[in-house]
């Protein structure tokens, strides 16, 4: 990869947040924004360059499928990846399409952002990487 890939990372888990930030951003592929809200990682969206959103889906004030529908508004055409543990598969599975993906927070951690990494790079467009 020549530039980072830009993630904008919203969780209400300050603890995942960051653990997620530091193993992305570890080898210098990826440069990780990270928001514990859906109303301010909006703001963070309108103000920067994202080349994806990475989001939990259950977050106490607005949930990550009602924060997907706002960025849908902004960004039509975003890769989303909704990284949750505790949601129903059904429940997402309904809503994935071309840029919308879902990745279960469980299982090894190392096997786990491995998966992740490999889905975000897999979901962008070629020339972004």
């Amino acid at each position: 990869m020549t530039k980072p890939i830009r993630v904008l990372y919203v969780d209400d888990d300050l603890s995942f947040l960051e653990i997620v930030k530091v193993i992305l951003e570890k080898d210098g592929n990826f440069l990780v924004s990270i928001s514990p809200a859906g109303d301010a990682a909006l703001k963070l969206l309108d103000q920067g360059e994202y080349d994806i959103v990475l989001s939990d889906c259950r977050m106490v004030r607005m949930d990550g499928i009602r924060f997907r529908e706002k960025v849908r508004d902004m960004y039509p055409e975003m890769p989303f990846i909704f990284f949750t543990g505790r949601e129903k598969g059904e429940r997402i599975s309904r809503l994935l399409d071309r840029s919308t993906f879902y990745l279960q927070k469980s299982g090894d951690p190392e096997v786990q952002f491995a998966r992740l990494t490999d889905l975000i790079i897999s979901c962008l467009p070629h020339d972004t990487c």
